[in-house]
């Protein structure tokens, strides 16, 4: 992982479902902003995002360099257990990575 990451996951089981909730700490720079010198900001951003169940792929996510700074993400996976494993990984343009993970409540 790079940088002092911070993301945060919670993963709640419903009755036919369980709900994920991710924040992801990532400055997301489209490349286009500038400084008050006028130099322009290097793109980076988060190009994939895997999840996964216990071991088992859930969801694969591709994003661009429009996604907002700090992107938050909720998303519903049929059925689930209390005490599964939820796992979230991410990869940016540079290289970066970063990896959270819940237990199901």
């Amino acid at each position: 992982m790079s940088m002092l990451h911070q993301d945060r996951l919670r993963a709640t089981l419903h009755a036919e479902h369980t709900e994920v909730r991710v924040l992801l700490i990532h400055p997301m720079t489209s490349g286009r902003s500038v400084n008050k010198v006028l130099d322009a900001s290097p793109l980076h951003f988060i190009q994939d995002i895997h999840c996964w169940r216990n071991d088992e792929t859930m969801l694969t996510v591709k994003c661009g360099p429009a996604t907002a700074e700090n992107p938050y993400f909720s998303f519903r996976l049929v059925g689930g257990e209390l005490g599964d494993k939820i796992k979230v990984r991410w990869v940016d343009n540079l290289g970066e990575k970063g990896a959270v993970q819940a237990l199901v409540k």
